[in-house]
């Protein structure tokens, strides 16, 4: 599944799960009715992530990569 944030960015659910898993991102709560998902920032920012399917994505949109976030953290 990919994820456009509230920020404009997109994600995949890797690229999610890897944040929350080096700790940039904190779960702050989800909708099951919507699928999207709220989360908080290291800067304490809240995002919400609302789900699109990849045939909606814009054209040149790329999502960011699982391998970026170890780049983020520096």
């Amino acid at each position: 599944m990919i994820y456009q944030s509230s920020a404009g960015e997109y994600y995949s659910g890797l690229d999610i799960w890897m944040r929350f898993e080096s700790g940039l991102w904190e779960p702050h709560d989800w909708s099951q009715a919507t699928g999207q998902e709220w989360v908080q920032t290291e800067a304490d920012e809240v995002l919400t992530l609302t789900p699109v399917p990849e045939s909606d994505l814009p054209d040149g949109v790329s999502v960011t990569e699982a391998e970026d976030v170890e780049y983020l953290s520096e």
